[in-house]
């Protein structure tokens, strides 16, 4: 009985036993995503899809027109025109919320259901829609820029700091895809890599801060996955990353969202519900994130006078779109 209270070799040896078999159960839950998915794959908690060029230019063409769109501009700049703009833009764009977020006001409303209708259609081409269960909405648009005050690389959550999505709230059965889009990929990345397996269950909890996490090594880096335009990356939820600026000038501009897939309830009952974390679930019914731009638009009704105002007031920086209704275009 002693032993127990104290902490005893068997229940050590049990909590091992637990967290190895989350571990083998997550690395199997992931490969039949890859098996469905994958172009290459390389790394255990991280694969790649090469999407076809006419995807790609599609999401490209969208995401420009809701970039320019933004910047007031009448046509759709070309890229070199375009990151120029938004490099002097930087500090007066009132919808870019400085955590990366370059976040749809009712005046961009058309323009970001076509791109959030092409990054869906490019998904659906996947292979993996028996699986899907549920997928963030709206997906998120980020501007990360090479030169950024050192303050904000200190904000509890920053993405300079390594770290798992889940110790911001993300669920731990989430799989994480990034789409870089323009910009400079090379110096403006993000590095990934996996912790101990041993320590993933216990790390699948939310934190108040990254840096709650940083005695969690990453003990293998994936130093070969390299950004490349046109490529989305998958990254299992356990897996950890961070964002790495290696110049000052330029920014990389990229979309992200998180999914959550289906036949994987013994995996989620493995880990405690996640509480108070700063990103909320975002996900809605994968039938229902296919409609938007065909069936349902995503209407935001906040201006980009009030984003001005409420930016002038130093209010809260959101990490992503909350604030929308769906609407249907057919009755």
């Amino acid at each position: 009985m002693e032993g127990l209270l104290t902490g005893s070799p068997i229940l050590k040896q049990s909590d091992n036993e637990n967290a190895i078999a989350f571990s083998r159960l997550g690395d199997r839950l992931f490969d039949e995503l890859a098996d469905k998915i994958a172009t290459r794959r390389q790394y255990r908690l991280l694969f790649e899809h090469t999407l076809k060029p006419e995807l790609f230019q599609h999401i490209q063409v969208a995401a420009a027109n809701y970039i320019c769109a933004c910047l007031n501009s009448p046509i759709i700049l070309s890229e070199a025109e375009m990151l120029e703009q938004l490099l002097k833009a930087r500090n007066t764009l009132p919808n870019y919320t400085g955590t990366g977020l370059l976040a749809p006001k009712r005046e961009h409303t058309l323009e970001f259901n076509l791109l959030q209708k092409s990054i869906a259609e490019a998904f659906y081409q996947l292979g993996a829609n028996d699986v899907i269960d549920a997928v963030d909405l709206p997906v998120n648009l980020r501007m990360v820029y090479g030169k950024t005050d050192v303050e904000k690389t200190r904000l509890p959550f920053a993405s300079s700091k390594c770290h798992s999505d889940v110790w911001a709230g993300v669920p731990a059965d989430a799989t994480v895809v990034v789409l870089p889009l323009f910009g400079d990929i090379n110096d403006i990345t993000i590095e990934a890599g996996e912790m101990p397996r041993e320590m993933e269950l216990q790390a699948m909890r939310v934190m108040s801060d990254f840096d709650q996490g940083r005695d969690i090594p990453m003990v293998v880096s994936y130093t070969e996955a390299q950004l490349q335009h046109g490529t989305m990356y998958f990254n299992d939820a356990r897996g950890l990353h961070q964002t790495v600026r290696r110049k000052t000038e330029g920014l990389r501009i990229s979309i992200d969202f998180r999914f959550r897939r289906k036949f994987n309830e013994a995996y989620r009952a493995m880990v405690a519900p996640n509480i108070g974390g700063v990103e909320a679930d975002m996900s809605v019914p994968y039938k229902d994130w296919l409609k938007v731009g065909k069936e349902t638009l995503i209407v935001f009704d906040e201006t980009v006078e009030e984003a001005k105002q409420k930016r002038n007031t130093k209010a809260p920086v959101p990490l992503y779109n909350r604030d929308y209704r769906l609407v249907n275009m057919f009755d």
